[in-house]
Formats: structure tokens, C-alpha cells, sequence
């Protein structure tokens, strides 16, 4: 059997809600780069088109029943969303720092750093980390290890940091418009980290009433979309 059959509120999560996230992403990425092309603009955009290419993965194995293939898509979906985390941080220590200061080599290096520390969560995952077959109702389960190595590389590489340069940033403005706009973005960045934190928790224990608990929570990934444009993005695009 190829594709699995989906019940009608699994069915609204992944092709309503995951899909429309995924084209809003996308389209807010898109505006922001037709706008300008500058630095700041193309780490801003490359972080909506990471997330959103990260859920337009997970629509698409969603329904299948193919082994390695699924686990093997999950593992790229999960890995796309937390390494767009690292354009989050990139842009957040541009605006604390400048351009000249955080270089494009400075920039690169953070980014190869810690693609490659979540890359460890492969081997971990291809040997008893991830399982997602019959016994799981094609939904992925991992073990407390992969867990674990996970909420601690992006809480320690990316989520505690661009969390504190953030409010160093919000510290640094005087002007009560822009630190108004700055808080939508950190609220956004906070909104992002925690259903990231809720959905590998989820997975983790594989409770059917915490799924549904994340799934619901997850819609608020509309609203940053929307507090990340409109609080920053479409600010840089000028």
C-alpha cells in the first residue's frame, strides 16, 4: 500500500492548515525579496522559504506508506525548520551589529556550524530515533534521545541566542514606533520556537490529545507569519 488513509481532522491539519502556512510563507518570502535583493532582505525571505518548503514537504509524505522514504522526508521537514532558525539569528545580530561588523564569512560559519550539528540528528534518527510506520499510524515517533539532541542544539545554537540579541536590539531603539515593531518580531520568533518545542515534544510522546494540542497551537504560525512581515520584514524591503 502506497498511501495511507487520513481521518477528516488529520486531513484539515496537513492540506488546509500546514498547505495554506506553506503558500503564505512562500508568498511573504517572495514579496520581500521583489522588493529588494540587499542582504538583509534574502536572510528575512530565506527563513519564510525554508519554513515553508519544510511544510510543503511534510504535506507531501504526509499520506504515504513507503519505508525509508517517510522517515527519511520527515527527517529533511524537521531539519528545514530548525535550521531557518539560523537566518533568524544571522538577521537579528545584523541589525545589533551591522553589516561590516557581522561579515558574510561570520555568517557562513554560523551556518555551516550548526547545519552540521543538526545533521547529527540523522544517524541518530535512522537507528531507532525516528519510527513512523503501521505501529505508529504512519505518524512519526521519536526516541528521547533524538529528542534530546534536538532541544538541545537549537535551544543552545539557536533559540537562546537570537532570543537575548533580539531584546539587546529592542534595548538599543529609542523610537516607541520601531520598538513597537520590534516586539511583533520577537513575539513572532517566540511563537516559532515554541511550537517547534511543543511539536518534537509531541512527537516524543505520541500522546493522541497533546498531538491534537500542538496541532491547534500550530495555527498561531499564521499570526507570525504576519507579525514577522509586517513588524520587520516589510520594513527592510525599503
Amino acid at each position: 500500500m502506497v498511501f495511507c488513509q487520513i481521518d477528516t481532522a488529520r486531513f484539515i491539519t496537513v492540506y488546509i492548515v500546514q498547505l495554506g502556512m506553506g503558500i503564505i510563507y512562500i508568498i511573504f518570502g517572495l514579496m520581500i525579496l521583489k522588493r529588494d535583493t540587499k542582504r538583509l532582505n534574502q536572510l528575512f525571505s530565506t527563513f519564510y522559504l525554508l519554513a515553508a518548503s519544510a511544510t510543503i514537504i511534510n504535506v507531501v509524505y504526509v499520506s504515504f506508506t513507503i519505508n525509508p522514504l517517510v522517515k527519511i522526508l520527515h527527517f529533511i521537514t524537521f531539519y528545514l525548520f530548525c535550521f531557518a532558525m539560523v537566518y533568524l539569528l544571522v538577521f537579528t545580530l545584523i541589525v545589533l551589529k551591522s553589516e561590516k561588523v557581522f561579515t558574510v564569512k561570520k555568517h557562513n560559519l554560523i551556518a555551516v556550524i550548526y547545519g552540521g550539528l543538526l545533521l547529527g540528528l540523522g544517524p541518530i534518527g535512522w537507528y531507532g530515533g525516528i519510527t513512523i510506520d503501521a505501529s505508529t499510524d504512519w505518524r512519526p515517533v521519536w526516541s528521547l534521545a533524538f529528542l534530546l539532541y534536538a532541544l538541545i542544539v537549537f535551544s543552545v545554537c539557536a533559540i537562546i541566542p537570537t532570543l537575548y540579541y533580539s531584546i539587546q536590539v529592542y534595548k538599543k531603539f529609542e523610537d516607541e514606533i520601531i520598538k513597537k515593531k520590534w516586539t511583533y518580531y520577537i513575539l513572532a520568533i517566540m511563537d516559532y520556537f515554541i511550537i517547534l518545542y511543543l511539536t518534537s515534544i509531541s512527537n516524543y510522546l505520541n500522546n493522541p490529545s497533546f498531538r491534537l494540542i500542538t496541532s491547534i497551537a500550530g495555527l498561531t504560525l499564521f499570526a507570525t507569519a504576519f507579525l514577522l512581515y509586517y513588524g520587520v520584514g516589510k520594513q527592510i524591503e525599503k
